[in-house]
């Protein structure tokens, strides 16, 4: 037990010598003395397993070994603190960035034990635990679950309020708020918002992206969201947006695309997102998140203004070419305000860009790229002429998926605009069934999706009047064109009016 303590000291921070202890063969010895009655050699040689396994060599011999049944029968109260402080670390670094080995752990049945560590073990026992726990709950619904429902929520969010541990139990609850609307509500209900928001500028790397992580996983839900914001989020998440770590701008950029409501409470936010956007240093994802939270900006009058300002063109224009569906929505929302901004940004190849992604893209991406269109060529003829290439794709929208009636409403906006270039492209979208499908999409719109499609029945009467007729003189169809000329929005009302007179039709 001796040579186990020396070991641990020497591997402590030592990446080298614990590459060097497993070629030497102390990895079986270590998992034998585990099993050994005594309290001190169980705890130097779980301690000294703790710190070899920093070398993915030693984790993968550790495993082989068969060490994590009796590490984690050593996190048992019936065991010394001090021993199941240190099983607990070990199961920490085995289940680091390992998914098969945090498998493993929960095959032998560690989830219980750790949040029995977290609620009453000793300090440096609650953070190994939570440390632990959050490892084995990376990217894990179901162990998720088990945690919860075994009581981590409550625990964890205890222990984010003490001096230690912070960063592994606000880790580890971002881990159990993702996914789960259920859990996001029960973490909410912990009171941990205001506390996680001041840790957002905490000097310790780990806290901070521990805070912004739980922040972006919890903000999904609508009330949620509300509270983030008013416990003060917007400016430090603005000010981490340029953190040297990469990880919290990562998940700042992804908690701001949540939780945005507002941008004048941190006027550096906006301008902190497009150099986001532009940095090609930074991954993928962390981009995407910036290009998110800027649409959702533009998507108001005044930030609009803000991101147009502040230079959003060219770096959302580069994420589009290189096909990411947020810097569509966020160009759909820039482009229908002005016609000086649609013009700038069809000289940049936004709309061969935007055609590229409905071609190519996934649901989401062809939703997006399908509205970026619509308001691209709204009141442009000559945008429309560039979007011709796209009436079939646009046509295919017409048939939502489960989810994507909005895909469909915005397909039929831009075909509304497209279609009128001329006799070419409207044959072309009626052989592809463009009226037969916009009379199925007529009773499945959203209120805000009718207009749309009244104004592509009307672009289609212009050289199919008879066709168009014929789709809306059923029953049904007839009723919902009165139900729409009835309505209350004098824009719907009006373009009904137009429709039914061009067709001859008695909507009254």
């Amino acid at each position: 037990q001796e040579a186990a303590y020396a070991v641990w000291n020497l591997a402590v921070g030592h990446l080298e010598n614990s590459e060097r202890f497993v070629r030497q063969g102390v990895v079986p010895k270590l998992t034998e003395l585990l099993k050994n009655s005594s309290d001190v050699a169980q705890e130097n040689a779980a301690g000294a397993l703790m710190h070899v396994t920093m070398s993915q060599e030693a984790r993968e011999e550790v495993v082989r070994c068969n060490a994590i049944p009796r590490l984690t029968e050593l996190l048992k109260d019936e065991f010394e603190p001090e021993v199941c402080s240190q099983a607990a670390g070990a199961l920490l670094n085995l289940a680091a960035d390992c998914p098969q080995y945090a498998d493993k752990i929960v095959n032998a049945g560690a989830v219980p034990h750790l949040v029995e560590l977290i609620k009453s073990g000793q300090a440096l026992a609650k953070e190994y635990a939570a440390g632990a726990l959050m490892n084995v709950m990376r990217d894990q619904l179901e162990v998720s679950a088990e945690a919860a429902k075994a009581g981590a929520i409550p625990a964890l969010a205890t222990m984010a309020s003490k001096p230690s541990g912070v960063a592994e139990a606000l880790g580890a609850l971002a881990n159990l708020a993702s996914g789960s609307p259920e859990r996001q509500v029960a973490i909410y209900k912990a009171q941990v918002t205001r506390r996680t928001v001041s840790l957002l500028t905490d000097p310790d790397d780990d806290i901070r992206r521990s805070a912004a992580a739980l922040l972006m996983n919890m903000s999904p839900q609508a009330k949620i969201k509300e509270r983030i914001v008013e416990a003060g989020a917007l400016k430090p998440l603005a000010k981490i947006l340029s953190d040297p770590d990469l990880a919290v701008k990562e998940r700042a950029a992804g908690a701001l695309a949540n939780v945005l409501t507002g941008f004048k409470e941190a006027p550096e936010l906006i301008p902190n997102l497009v150099t986001l956007c532009a940095d090609e240093s930074l991954s993928r994802d962390a981009r995407r998140q910036a290009a998110h939270a800027l649409a959702m900006l533009a998507a108001e009058d005044g930030p609009a203004d803000a991101v147009w300002a502040a230079g959003a063109a060219q770096p959302l224009v580069a994420l589009l070419k290189d096909m990411v569906e947020e810097a569509a929505l966020a160009i759909m929302n820039l482009s229908w305000r002005w016609p000086d901004v649609k013009a700038g940004l069809a000289k940049s190849g936004v709309i061969g860009y935007l055609m590229t992604l409905l071609e190519r893209g996934g649901d989401p991406p062809k939703e997006y790229a399908a509205g970026g269109l619509m308001n691209m060529t709204a009141g442009s003829l000559e945008h429309a002429e560039l979007a011709v290439g796209v009436v079939r794709p646009l046509v295919d929208l017409l048939q939502p998926k489960e989810g994507y009636v909005q895909a469909a409403e915005w397909a039929a906006g831009a075909l509304a605009n497209i279609v009128r270039v001329g006799p070419v492209p409207q044959q072309e979208a009626v052989d592809a069934g463009v009226i037969r499908r916009l009379a199925d999409l007529l009773p499945q719109v959203t209120p805000s999706g009718k207009s749309l499609v009244v104004l592509a029945f009307t672009s289609m009467a212009e050289h199919h009047k008879d066709a168009v007729r014929e789709a809306l003189s059923g029953s049904k169809e007839l009723a919902t064109l009165k139900e729409f000329r009835r309505s209350t929005n004098e824009e719907l009302a009006d373009y009904t009016h137009s429709l039914a007179e061009m067709l001859g039709m008695d909507v009254a």
